[in-house]
């Protein structure tokens, strides 16, 4: 089998050097810098814009997206500005009364939480938070989630990979248990989706929402949103004519009409037609697609391979079970965590502490070299 290669050259070097931080935000691709200053270049050119563009590259950024998550019907994409208002139609949504429960996890992202957290206090609903097994303790995660979904659940709001510490979570098992109660599944694909391959034919769920400047290389104030049948009649957070049947007719916008554009064309942001973003997004995805998701997971895999013994020698133990892209390393007594921040810093390394975890998120634009420095900050500082 060929080894996926390294991706450096497709970005600028100085922003990937020692970058082991992907899961915060991803460096710059040198193609999507380029399609902005194209177009930028045609603002600066051109006052108007022909009707066609309102609706084309949208149309072509939906379709890669959907390419990424085996999704026949683009049209169930929406194009949102953040997770969080993807989150948020869903839970707009969600039917729910009081006497049910919706199931989170403990120390979920906040954008994951906060829209459940406040639609069980309007309807008098549960909040399950499932907490974090202990060392030792018996049963997964997942398995704890599992135990907790019962016949008054209406929903269970999860993610592929925890953003903290990369926790993965069965959600096939956690389909199939939903399924078996009738309750939603609401996936906040952000920290995995362009990394971890995800099928929605084999998932199924009722939503899956992604920002899009992480592992999807796109700008910052982009995102997507998948829904399912269940959201097919549903109520979008706001009312836009982008998201009208008959939009594309603009002499015709003064004759207000009742229905939607179909599928999930309703719940679109307005002015999602971004004529510098959307261009930035399409080749973003390109990309990514081009790439596999499977490629950069084994790409990942290999740079973690090449430090597990050492990281073993200084007590420090890779998760059985994990997301190569996006890893959580918890430290041992004699390893000096403040200390150790300042080293990494000092080497010329990024990446992120969250909770009690040191982050690390590799993608395909870094080295066995960086790793290894990783790895020696680690060891100086033990």
């Amino acid at each position: 089998m060929t080894l996926f290669p390294s991706q450096r050259n497709l970005f600028p070097e100085k922003a990937v050097a020692g970058y082991l931080n992907g899961a915060s935000r991803s460096p710059q691709l040198k193609s999507v810098a380029a399609a902005a200053r194209h177009a930028l270049w045609w603002r600066e050119e051109h006052a108007g814009m022909p009707i066609p563009a309102f609706f084309s590259t949208v149309r072509d950024v939906k379709a890669e997206f959907a390419k990424l998550i085996n999704c026949p019907e683009p049209e169930r994409v929406a194009m949102i500005p953040a997770a969080s208002y993807g989150i948020a139609t869903a839970a707009k949504n969600l039917p729910l009364a009081r006497g049910q429960n919706i199931i989170v996890v403990q120390d979920q992202f906040p954008s994951n939480y906060y829209a459940w957290a406040e639609r069980c206090k309007a309807t008098g609903a549960e909040l399950r938070v499932i907490m974090r097994p202990e060392a030792g303790a018996k049963g997964s995660w997942t398995d704890h989630v599992l135990e907790a979904v019962d016949a008054q659940t209406a929903a269970v709001a999860i993610a592929p990979v925890h953003w903290a510490d990369g926790t993965p979570f069965d959600l096939r098992a956690i389909r199939e248990r939903t399924t078996d109660v009738d309750a939603w599944l609401i996936v906040d694909g952000t920290q995995s989706l362009g990394a971890l391959p995800f099928d929605v034919a084999e998932i199924r769920p009722d939503a899956l929402i992604a920002g899009g400047y992480k592992w999807l290389m796109g700008p910052y104030g982009c995102g997507y949103a998948y829904y399912g049948e269940r959201m097919d009649n549903g109520s979008p957070l706001e009312e836009n004519w982008i998201n009208r049947a008959g939009s594309e007719d603009f002499r015709n916008l003064v004759n207000y009409r009742d229905d939607y554009r179909p599928l999930a064309g309703r719940y679109s942001v307005g002015e999602h037609s971004n004529f510098l973003m959307g261009p930035m997004q399409l080749v973003a995805l390109q990309q990514v697609n081009a790439w596999e998701p499977a490629n950069v997971q084994r790409y990942t895999a290999g740079l973690w391979a090449g430090v597990e013994g050492m990281l073993a020698e200084l007590g420090v133990h890779l998760p059985a079970e994990r997301a190569h892209h996006l890893v959580g390393l918890r430290l041992p007594a004699h390893i000096d965590g403040d200390r150790l921040a300042k080293e990494i810093e000092r080497r010329g390394l990024m990446l992120s502490f969250r909770g009690d975890a040191m982050r690390v998120s590799p993608n395909v634009y870094n080295t066995p070299e960086e790793m290894a420095e990783l790895v020696g900050a680690m060891k100086a500082c033990g």
